[in-house]
């Protein structure tokens, strides 16, 4: 695969009235591959969107945006179009978002022509690629399933076979490792590491130091929509790629509160489907009063799920009974999420479209997808605490669309803590975020353990786990173990 090179001269974007990226002048030659680093809403995402031409530069008369092929001759953006691939969580999003559930063969297969909708029909040779790429990702025993049923690492392994399959020249990656376990994750370093040998033009944005690859030598510095570094990844801001990173801790919403005598929850040969497949199946399963758990396994084994039911959103089979503390069966389910934060990636892809950032984070008051009146004085008091407490410093008036994917995590979060909740379900919460805010939301989730709130949380990343979750339910092969941490 030749890579094609990419020049930027003075370009800005003004978004929603702000300017999101200022001044770049930036050079990528064919076959660069280059990091690129920076705190949630740096602009990382849109500089990416920028290059793949989903974004035009605002125009100042000065900025220039030109593509090159590897002889030095320049190419139309309509002609390299549906070259360009970029994988991300917005993209991912979209098919959630619009309900595009194709199987994931014909999924694959529009990335050989760049449309998102199998419209046509493939001709043998992008059949073939399809089914080599699906192969190479270990995505062929999926082939037939249902894009949607997939779960969240499964679908970015997808979306990535889908660029792959389209034999790009410019290949921009928005945390490809994002929701990804150990065996995913070794299957994109294998990837990333025969991709780096060819001529591929490769921007990858990454938050953590074990997602960059030792190959890519370059790093992309952004700061406040301004590039800061452009060299040796070595010369780059430590603090970007730190494993762990220092916050100052943030004051948090909840009082401390007693523990309550009764288990949280109680599951009893629970089986939990998902698109009429078994995904967990005879379930007996304890939260005890006081108890913080992390739910951990492969991608596809059910964590996701299993959380979704604990909330209420997933149902538990015939023959299987859930007991939830303080809910007398029923009884209508609102009441129960009322009292306890729910954060998973689903949620964040369906609702931040036409709300501002405060009234998302005011809706966990209601527990609602939405809100039918204007939030009181008391629900904009209740988001401003949430919202300082995870440190996001924003006007709550901003439309939550125009935040970054990181930015959405932590108003997620924010809106999660609202309500002061007895209890938190949260489903890979760190995912997307840069190492201030990690270190920021565990050194929270610690002390709203501490403070009586019990936490549940579906985790890859073992650091991403604070000291007070001492139990761990293993879920493998529709079955799950309880252990000790």
């Amino acid at each position: 695969m030749s890579g094609v090179g990419v020049r930027l001269e003075a370009v800005s974007l003004v978004l929603g009235g702000r300017r999101v990226l200022a001044g770049l002048d930036l050079e990528l030659p064919p076959g660069a591959h280059c990091l690129l680093l920076g705190a949630n809403g740096a602009g990382k995402t849109q500089l990416l969107k920028l290059l793949a031409g989903e974004r035009w530069p605002t125009p100042t008369g000065r900025e220039r945006r030109e593509y090159r092929d590897a002889r030095g001759r320049p190419l139309a953006l309509a002609q390299l179009l549906p070259r360009v691939a970029l994988v991300g969580g917005e993209r991912q999003d979209k098919y959630h978002r619009y309900d595009w559930n194709f199987s994931v063969e014909r999924l694959v297969g529009t990335g050989t022509h760049g449309g998102d909708r199998p419209l046509l029909r493939l001709g043998p040779a992008a059949a073939r690629r399809v089914r080599q790429v699906l192969r190479r990702l270990a995505l062929w025993p999926l082939r037939r399933r249902r894009f949607l049923t997939l779960s969240y690492g499964e679908r970015r392994r997808v979306l990535l076979a889908r660029a792959l399959a389209g034999r790009p020249r410019l290949l921009l990656l928005d945390e490809p490792y994002n929701g990804l376990d150990r065996a995913g994750r070794a299957l994109l370093d294998r990837e990333l590491a025969r991709l780096a040998r060819t001529r591929l033009t490769i921007v990858l944005a990454v938050h953590r130091a074990e997602d960059a690859p030792p190959a890519f030598r370059r790093a992309l510095v952004l700061e406040r929509g301004r590039l800061v570094h452009d060299g040796g990844r070595a010369r780059a801001p430590g603090r970007w790629l730190a494993a762990d990173g220092a916050a100052p801790p943030r004051p948090l919403p909840p009082p401390r509160r007693a523990h309550a005598a009764a288990p949280l929850v109680e599951l009893a040969d629970v089986d939990l489907y998902r698109d009429y497949r078994p995904v967990i199946r005879g379930l007996s399963w304890r939260i005890g009063a006081g108890e913080h758990w992390a739910i951990v396994g492969a991608n596809g084994s059910g964590k996701s799920t299993l959380l979704a039911c604990l909330y209420g959103l997933v149902p538990v089979a015939l023959g299987g009974r859930i007991v939830r503390r303080g809910h007398a069966p029923g009884s209508h389910i609102e009441g129960w999420r009322r009292r306890v934060g729910f954060v998973s990636p689903e949620l964040q892809a369906e609702y931040l479209a036409r709300v501002t950032l405060g009234e998302f984070v005011a809706s966990g008051l209601s527990a609602s997808v939405g809100l039918d009146h204007p939030p009181s004085a008391h629900a904009r008091a209740r988001a401003r605490a949430a919202l300082a407490a995870v440190g996001l410093a924003l006007d709550p008036a901003r439309p939550a669309a125009e935040l970054s994917y990181g930015q959405r995590r932590l108003a997620l979060i924010a809106r999660a803590l609202a309500p002061r909740p007895e209890a938190l379900l949260l489903d890979e919460p760190l995912t997307g975020l840069d190492a201030p805010y990690r270190a920021r939301l565990r050194e929270l989730l610690s002390a709203l353990a501490q403070a009586g709130v019990q936490l549940v949380i579906a985790a890859h990343h073992p650091g991403d786990l604070v000291p007070e979750v001492r139990h761990v339910l293993a879920l493998r092969a529709g079955a799950g173990r309880a252990r000790a941490r």
